[in-house]
């Protein structure tokens, strides 16, 4: 009994040395890296029903972030 008690507390140590926090990982969206790597600047603009990202192109052409990806993710060079 003794030993799991001292398994315990070093238990509770550990997660009061933590802060209490869980570790989060983000994933980054796939649209705005698309845009990016494709040499475009992504942003992101509120509007009436939320927000919504958007690429500027090279050129000046402003199309939405997740349209264009759709259209041409597959077209891209493969990265490897």
């Amino acid at each position: 009994m003794n030993h799991l008690t001292t398994i315990s507390v070093a238990g509770l140590l550990a997660f009061a040395a933590t802060g209490g926090q869980a570790n989060t990982t983000a994933a980054a969206n796939p649209a705005a890296t698309f845009c990016i790597e494709s040499g475009g600047q992504y942003v992101i603009e509120t509007e009436a029903d939320g927000q919504r990202g958007y690429c500027v192109l090279t050129d000046g052409t402003r199309v939405d972030a997740w349209d264009y990806f759709r259209e041409n993710w597959d077209k891209a060079p493969a990265t490897n």
